[in-house]
C-alpha cells in the first residue's frame, strides 16, 4: 500500500481534511450546557445559508446517517390517511418506498429506468390520478448510477398541488450545480459528510414554512425521528457532540473556501479530470453525459476483470472504489470523487487504475 493516506473513491463516507479531524479534539461537552446550545444554533443557522436557503428554511439536526434524515422527512410530511408519491429510478428511490411502507404510509410510485432521469410530466399525471398525495419525494443525485434528476422542473409540477416536495439531496448538497434557491422545495435531506466534508454521523433536514406547519399535523410515527420533537427541543436525545464540532469546522472551511459556487466548481473540475482518464483507459460510462452527476461515475468492468479483483488491486495502490448495486452489481463498478481529495492523488489515479486492471486480469 502507498505511504500516503488511503483515498476513498466511494460515495460516502468521504475523506475529510485534517482541520475537520482535529475538531474532534475540542473536548467533552454536555449537550445540556449553554456552550452546546451555542454550537447547535450556529450550525442550524449556517446550514441553510451554505445551501442558499437562508431565510426560507429552518434546519433540524439529528444524530444518524443520511437515511435517518430521509426517514424523518418522509414520516413527518404525510398526515394520517394520506399518501406519498415516490419518484423512483434507483436504489435510494426504492429506499424511500421501503421507509414509507414500514410506517404504514400509502405509497404511489413514478418509476423510470435507472439510467433515465425522472419525467416531470409523469409526476404531473400521477398527482392528477391520486388525490391523497401529501408529499412528493425525489432523489436529486441517484448514486446508484451517478444520475441527476430534474428537481427544479419536478418542483414546479408539485407547487400548487397541496403536496410537499421532499428532496433526498444527501449526495447533491454542495456538489451539484442546481442552486436549491431556484427549486420550489419544502424539505431537503442532507448529511454532514459528503459535499460538506464533515464527518459521518450527523444528518439534517431543511424545512420550509409549509413543512414546519405540516410537521405539527402528522401523527408521531417514531420516537427518535419525529421532527416535531426536534422543533420543541433543540436536543431531545443525546447528540454526537464531537461530530457536531467537526461539522462546525467543516462549515467554516466551506465558507472560507468560497462556499457553494467554489465547491461545485471544484467538483466539476474533478469530474472532468477523472472522466478524461476513463476515456483514455477505454472504460465505458453507463449514464449519458447529459445526465451525469459531478461525482459518481458508473463504469463497465473491463473484460476479464471482476469487481473484487479490481477493488483489491486499487486498494494496494491507495484507492478504495465501490461496487455497482442491485441489477448492476455483476458488470459495473463506481468511482466517486467526493470529499477532501488532494489534486495530485486524482492525477495519479489514471496510472493506478491502469496497473490495477492489468494485474486483475492476471
Amino acid at each position: 500500500m502507498m505511504d500516503e493516506e488511503l483515498i476513498l473513491l466511494n460515495p460516502g463516507p468521504a475523506c475529510t481534511s485534517q482541520r475537520v479531524k482535529d475538531a474532534l479534539l475540542r473536548g467533552d461537552l454536555c449537550h445540556r450546557e449553554p456552550e452546546f446550545t451555542d454550537l447547535l444554533f450556529r450550525i442550524r443557522e449556517a446550514l441553510p445559508r451554505c445551501l442558499n436557503l437562508g431565510g426560507t428554511h429552518e434546519a433540524i439536526l439529528v444524530t444518524g446517517s443520511g437515511t435517518a434524515a430521509m426517514e424523518m422527512a418522509v414520516i413527518s410530511s404525510v398526515r394520517e390517511g394520506r399518501g406519498v408519491l415516490v419518484v423512483n429510478n434507483g436504489v435510494y428511490g426504492d429506499r424511500m418506498i421501503k421507509i414509507a411502507r414500514s410506517h404504514g404510509i400509502t405509497v404511489h410510485e413514478v418509476r423510470s429506468d435507472w439510467t433515465v432521469p425522472a419525467d416531470p410530466e409523469a409526476v404531473r399525471r400521477a398527482l392528477a390520478e391520486h388525490d391523497d398525495v401529501d408529499a412528493v419525494v425525489c432523489v436529486h443525485h441517484e448514486t446508484t448510477t451517478g444520475l441527476i434528476n430534474p428537481i427544479k422542473e419536478i418542483g414546479e409540477v408539485v407547487a400548487g398541488s397541496g403536496a410537499l416536495f421532499v428532496i433526498d439531496a444527501i449526495s447533491g448538497t454542495a456538489i451539484e450545480d442546481q442552486d436549491l434557491a431556484e427549486v420550489r422545495v419544502d424539505v431537503v435531506c442532507g448529511t454532514a459528510n459528503k459535499g460538506l466534508h464533515g464527518l459521518p454521523g450527523m444528518a439534517f433536514i431543511l424545512c420550509s414554512p409549509a413543512s414546519i406547519a405540516r410537521v405539527q399535523e402528522v401523527p408521531e410515527r417514531s420516537l427518535y425521528l419525529n421532527a416535531a420533537s426536534y422543533l420543541k427541543s433543540d436536543v431531545p436525545f443525546t447528540p454526537a457532540v464531537q461530530v457536531c464540532y467537526a461539522l462546525d469546522e467543516a462549515i467554516e472551511e466551506f465558507e472560507a473556501q468560497g462556499g457553494f459556487a467554489a465547491r461545485t466548481k471544484l467538483y466539476r473540475e474533478r469530474a472532468a479530470l477523472v472522466r478524461g482518464q476513463f476515456e483514455r483507459l477505454g472504460l465505458k460510462i453507463l449514464v449519458d453525459e447529459r445526465f451525469r452527476s459531478n461525482t459518481v461515475t458508473m463504469l463497465h468492468l473491463p473484460d476479464g476483470v471482476t469487481y473484487q479483483s479490481l477493488h483489491d488491486e486499487l486498494k494496494k495502490r491507495g484507492y478504495v472504489v465501490y461496487a455497482g448495486q442491485g441489477q448492476l452489481s455483476n458488470d459495473f463498478f463506481r468511482i466517486c470523487t467526493m470529499g477532501e481529495i488532494p489534486w495530485h492523488r486524482l492525477e495519479q489515479l489514471e496510472r493506478a487504475l491502469g496497473e490495477s486492471i492489468e494485474a486483475a486480469r492476471g
